[in-house]
């Protein structure tokens, strides 16, 4: 006698939290009453779905392993090239430095009075 077995392949799936805001969270049970998805969670699921396929790796950056003193060369060097109003997490993507890095050698330039964060919108400027 033959035995034939069906296996259904069950992906791990993990969960996410999120906070949103009321109206926000209206609209999107709108949505769901409206048949764009069979709930709430699916709708999510939906949309975190579509916002990984439409980011791809586009916007996907690699940090390099640099220390301190390395980072701050080139932090000043960029520094040097863009006057003006300079956004620490542009100078992270940019140079593929760690934010945190950035942040630390900005603070240490901040407190040596080579630049000045504007504090309103945690700009950094140069001098």
């Amino acid at each position: 006698m033959l035995h034939c077995a069906t296996v259904t392949v069950v992906p791990i799936m993990k969960r996410l939290s999120a906070v949103i805001s009321e109206r926000e969270y209206e609209k999107v049970k709108r949505l769901v009453r409206a048949g764009a998805a069979k709930s709430v969670a699916e709708l999510v699921r939906q949309a975190v779905r579509k916002y990984v396929d439409d980011m791809g790796l586009s916007k996907l950056v690699v940090f390099r392993d640099v220390s301190l003193s390395q980072a701050r060369k080139e932090i000043t060097e960029y520094l040097q090239k863009h006057s003006g109003v300079v956004w620490p997490d542009e100078m992270a993507e940019e140079l593929g430095i760690d934010y945190r890095l950035v942040l630390k050698v900005v603070q240490q330039l901040t407190s040596e009075g080579k630049v000045e964060v504007v504090e309103k919108k945690a700009e950094v400027i140069t001098k």
